[in-house]
């Protein structure tokens, strides 16, 4: 059985997804499937609704650990992958094997920008199940520079797969693998498996989730949409969760998988108001009409970033001096977070609300790494020069 479980931002698909997993793990086992940055608070909302005891029949799984329960059971854990290192070298030396063939790139770069491109590339073929043999096919077909190019691109990602298979695997495999062995081992049998926190899905992903719906006992995938009609000319802003959902249909379709598809109605139980009709429709044709904000919307128009930044430390104070907010209770989303993090950490400092900044950062920007990184590029131009001058 495989089901879509359908619903606006906070119609509470989640919830139903956790309860619904927590009443029938009495039955059998239940496996959630969120992505990687959801694992760790989807796990505490599991635990949260299922008391103790949920850890018992029921795990949150993202693509990643999904592949490693698939290893466990029918082998391949312990097979070597590369390290991105190595993933640059083995590259290096696949352009340099294909070079006599290449058109394009008969004359490869040897910067490690031009070699980190084509693994870029690479990662994308391989996430939409394109293999070397077709790009060769496509290039032969397409005229001009285009089909040289593709040629080339075919060719250096030969060279580049026939290398991983000699020396160790590439970790971008690990899903292909993975759908390989679950063809013979049947890890999904017996398990309702739920899928959350998903806009859309690669190809390569696809094709495990195919094997895993015709497994498992049961799959429900949810999406943030309202309806399955296209209505937006594709370019609404719902239109990428219609078109995952009907991707799906069509694979379960194909497998002969029973569909059932359930749309839950918006519940705007303990929400303001105005934030509920914010919701409906911020992003609608027509021109809504204006409702009272009650305060539960605000709009602040600042001269420069960090007079954002300082207006909203100050309604935070305001918050938690007036209204017995937490601070823990206070979140601050910006659209390219780059932009505020080193503003938004030096004042929230100064103003004496304590922040924490959920983003990568590159550990060679730690001021004592960054130190230890000048002293040895220092080092390494004093050589140089002095090898220079010596010459």
């Amino acid at each position: 059985m495989f089901k879509l479980l359908l619903g606006r931002a906070g119609s509470g698909k989640t919830t139903a997804v956790l309860d619904r997993m927590c009443r029938a793990g009495r039955e059998r086992p239940q496996v959630l499937l969120v992505p990687e940055q959801q694992s760790h608070e989807t796990e505490r909302a599991l635990c949260a609704a299922g008391g103790p005891q949920a850890s018992l029949y029921a795990e949150v799984l993202s693509f990643s650990r999904l592949s490693s329960r698939i290893f466990q059971m029918a082998g391949g854990l312990g097979v070597e992958e590369l390290e991105p290192g190595g993933r640059l070298l083995l590259m290096y030396r696949a352009v340099q094997n294909a070079s006599p063939k290449l058109t394009v790139y008969s004359r490869p770069s040897r910067r490690p920008s031009f070699l980190t491109a084509l693994l870029a590339t690479a990662d994308e073929l391989k996430s939409c199940c394109v293999s070397p043999e077709l790009l060769i096919r496509a290039g032969e077909e397409a005229p001009g520079p285009e089909g040289d190019k593709l040629r080339d691109l075919g060719l250096i990602f030969g060279e580049y797969e026939a290398l991983t298979a000699q020396t160790a695997l590439d970790p971008r495999d690990r899903l292909t693998r993975a759908a390989e062995k679950l063809r013979s081992c049947g890890w999904a049998r017996g398990k309702d498996l739920w899928l959350d926190g998903f806009t859309d899905f690669t190809p390569q992903q696809g094709e495990l989730l195919r094997l895993l719906m015709v497994q498992s006992e049961s799959m429900t995938v949810t999406l943030t949409c309202d309806h399955l009609e296209e209505d937006e000319g594709g370019t609404g802003i719902f239109s990428p969760a219609r078109r995952t959902a009907n991707t799906l249909l069509r694979l379960a379709k194909e497998e002969r998988v029973p569909c059932e598809v359930e749309r839950l109605a918006p519940s705007a139980t303990g929400k303001a108001e105005p934030l509920v009709h914010l919701e409906g429709t911020l992003f609608a044709e027509e021109t809504p009409a204006p409702v009272p904000c009650g305060g539960a919307v605000e709009l602040f128009q600042a001269a420069s970033p960090r007079s954002e930044v300082e207006w909203t430390a100050a309604r935070i104070l305001q918050l938690v001096r007036e209204e017995n907010l937490r601070f823990r209770d206070i979140g601050v989303a910006a659209r390219s977070y780059g932009t505020y993090q080193d503003l938004v950490e030096s004042v929230f400092g100064r103003y004496g609300v304590p922040v924490f900044s959920s983003a990568m950062t590159d550990i060679l920007e730690k001021p004592v790494l960054a130190l230890v990184t000048a002293a040895l590029d220092i080092t390494a131009g004093d050589t140089a020069t002095m090898t220079s001058s010596a010459i």
